[in-house]
């Protein structure tokens, strides 16, 4: 499923005009029919956004789910030489990806939108380290840069006295695991978390001591329906998710699990919170039958042990 939110202009903060096309075809098809509208400026055009939001929310970072399965990155003052779609092929052949002029392009100073196409969907969690990944491999053509994660791009048309284009090569998607492996993210410059800023030995200490101190076992349950740790709240918005998002909050889940455990001093392990996840999520979809939730929920665990959640 490939989505897109559209906005009618920059100001314009609601998140309800939401299209999904089944193939990447049909997506590059509307990108295309809306290129070949003319336009006199670009605030006369709207706005698109890869950013999946929480529904009946407003665009804004907290309320990102996830990036769709598409990434856009601006080119404006990159230097190009001899035949710009044989260069961007010669570059970047093996993906498969959509490029469209942007308002500003000129016959001497092209200016354009590269649109990725993705194995899937970037995990709010992840989509910082996943544009600093995307934005390496392309050697820093676009801005390698972003706090945005709701990010809007003005839609392809024929603007008036701009050199307008549209092209597309076809490849494969981008491996978004494959990519965040190959090129990492350094969180600990980053992060604002206490414990991240600590020696690594020192970190592994504290949360071996987290760990060793959860002790209270008097705890027992069947399933999921009698978890004294299930998120009820959680459970409930996922089963009520109708086009996408599910990843996002599993994985929500999964913290909730081992928060709760964790603050009752519960041992509990990523076995125990796979189990319930799995059994939860085949009651409700299966969406998760093709994920390494083993990984994912250990990745909860270690989430929540590093943050203390206590």
């Amino acid at each position: 499923m490939y989505s897109l939110t559209v906005f009618n202009s920059r100001f314009d903060n609601k998140t309800d005009k939401r299209f999904d096309f089944k193939t990447w075809d049909h997506f590059t098809k509307f990108l295309f029919k809306l290129s070949q509208r003319p336009l006199e400026k670009k605030i006369d055009a709207e706005l698109i956004s890869p950013a999946v939001y929480t529904i009946g929310s407003t665009r804004a970072n907290k309320n990102v789910v996830a990036w769709a399965t598409w990434a856009a990155v601006d080119v404006d003052d990159h230097e190009f030489k001899g035949d710009l779609e044989s260069e961007l092929r010669n570059r970047y052949g093996d993906y498969t990806y959509i490029v469209y002029s942007t308002a500003s392009s000129t016959e001497s100073v092209p200016k354009f939108r590269i649109v990725f196409q993705l194995d899937s969907e970037v995990d709010e969690s992840r989509i910082k380290h996943f544009w600093h990944a995307l934005n390496t491999e392309l050697e820093s053509i676009g801005d390698k840069q972003t706090k945005d994660l709701s990010r809007m791009y003005y839609i392809p048309a024929q603007y008036a006295n701009a050199n307008n284009f549209f092209f597309s090569n076809t490849g494969k998607p981008i491996d978004i695991d494959e990519l965040i492996a190959k090129h990492p993210y350094s969180f600990k410059e980053r992060s604002e978390n206490f414990l991240d800023r600590l020696p690594e030995e020192w970190r592994k200490q504290i949360v071996e001591h987290r760990k060793s101190s959860l002790e209270n076992t008097n705890f027992t349950w069947s399933g999921y329906h009698d978890c004294p740790f299930w998120p009820k709240r959680l459970a409930t918005e996922y089963s009520t998710i109708s086009n996408t998002g599910w990843y996002h909050k599993m994985y929500q889940i999964m913290i909730a699990v081992a928060g709760h455990a964790v603050e009752k001093g519960y041992p509990i392990t990523a076995n125990e919170i796979e189990d319930l996840c799995k059994s939860f999520d085949a009651d409700h979809g299966g969406w998760y039958a093709n994920r390494p939730i083993h990984k994912e929920a250990n990745n909860a665990l270690e989430y929540v042990y590093k943050n203390g959640v206590f």
